[in-house]
């Protein structure tokens, strides 16, 4: 029997406390240049080829990043938060205008593989389940986008993606949406409904009893014997 291969998708940081450790995490191991490249990663939305392949000269003492992205060759023009811009600063200062953001101790530019390997380790030792890989950055940024504006064109926009469906398959909408229709399907009948049915009846009942009780009262014959079986059978379920 051929055995089924497990495919690990690549998540989302769905906690925004689990954001602020995994950059804590880079600042306390002295590990800055991955604290910083996940603060732009998952506050820009931009792939990873793209952040590794900035230059200082792109975004210091800059309001807003202007590129070309490498996969569809189309030009993307975001601004940066007032945080994120000192951040970037700070981590420019003093250094050559054409160098790569972010480097590797060889002074070359940051392999990908570098960076997906720090962003398990973090996760790993903060105990953070998920499927983490260098599209957690993005993926990331696109979930909480959704979750505050509920803009899927927007985000789809953002992202260059050919459909909404496509935008929420990736940024993992989809899957929390089949995961709650699993959680929340209730194949019971609502007790409640029950209880206000049980109530309406008896009520209605009631009125049956009492309106019997009154055609009885006033001396109707025509139907007394019904009248009686009806009130005996009521009076029993009231």
């Amino acid at each position: 029997m051929k055995k089924l291969r497990k495919i690990n998708v690549v998540e989302p940081i769905r906690s925004k406390s689990d954001i602020q450790k995994i950059i804590d995490w880079f600042n306390d191991t002295d590990r800055h240049k991955y604290a910083v490249l996940f603060t732009l990663g998952v506050n820009s939305g931009l792939r990873i080829s793209d952040l590794l392949g900035l230059r200082v000269k792109d975004v210091y003492k800059k309001s807003a990043i202007s590129l070309r992205e490498q996969k569809t060759n189309k030009f993307k023009n975001f601004p940066l938060k007032p945080e994120l811009q000192e951040t970037l600063n700070n981590f420019c200062k003093g250094r050559k205008p054409d160098e790569w953001l972010f480097m590797s101790r060889h002074n070359t530019q940051l392999d990908r593989t570098q960076v997906w390997r720090f962003i398990n380790m973090a996760c790993k030792d903060l105990n953070i389940q998920a499927n983490v890989g260098t599209h957690t950055m993005r993926k990331t940024f696109g979930y909480h986008h959704y979750k505050q504006f509920h803009d899927i064109a927007l985000l789809q926009t953002i992202f260059n993606h050919y459909s909404p469906q496509v935008t929420k398959r990736y940024i993992g909408i989809t899957q929390d949406e089949i995961n709650n229709s699993y959680l929340s399907l209730n194949l019971k009948e609502n007790q409640d409904l029950i209880e206000e049915a049980i109530l309406c009846s008896k009520i209605k009942a009631r009125r049956v009893v009492s309106y019997v009780r009154n055609y009885l009262k006033n001396g109707c014959k025509l139907h007394k014997d019904f009248a009686l079986d009806i009130l005996y059978i009521l009076n029993q379920h009231c």
